[in-house]
């Protein structure tokens, strides 16, 4: 259930993992009222938050730039370097438009751009 209600929260922007996490510690309270809450309750919601930072650090750093670089045919390295430098320059808003602009940027420089040699090398998985 705690599983369930994360990955429904994980879809909404910034602050759905933490919505997530704070769903998951309440039903972990919720479900051991009845135990000590300092010896054991306790040691509960820090295994439920280590489980979420465990898994969102893994879906942050592994899972998205593989699934993202395989829909616009670029590495995850690129993609991962993209992120960091619109995020630099335009904030979150960048880092929310980095993948959508970078794609229609590539588009546009192997349209009208294609007799370069860098052009052809970022462009030919397109």
């Amino acid at each position: 259930m705690i599983a369930f209600f994360g990955s429904i929260m994980n879809v909404i922007p910034f602050i759905g993992p933490i919505l997530g996490a704070l769903i998951g510690v309440l039903i972990t309270i919720s479900s051991n009222v009845d135990l000590p809450f300092y010896d054991e309750t306790m040691p509960l919601i820090f295994k439920v938050l280590a489980a979420f930072a465990t898994m969102q650090l893994i879906d942050n750093f592994l899972l998205q730039p593989n699934i993202f670089s395989k829909s616009v045919k670029a590495h995850p390295l690129e993609i991962f370097v993209i992120i960091l430098m619109f995020g630099k320059v335009w904030g979150v808003l960048g880092m929310v438009l980095a993948i959508p602009a970078y794609t229609v940027l590539r588009v546009l420089a192997k349209v009208f751009l294609s007799e370069y040699k860098l052009v052809q090398k970022l462009t030919g998985g397109l």
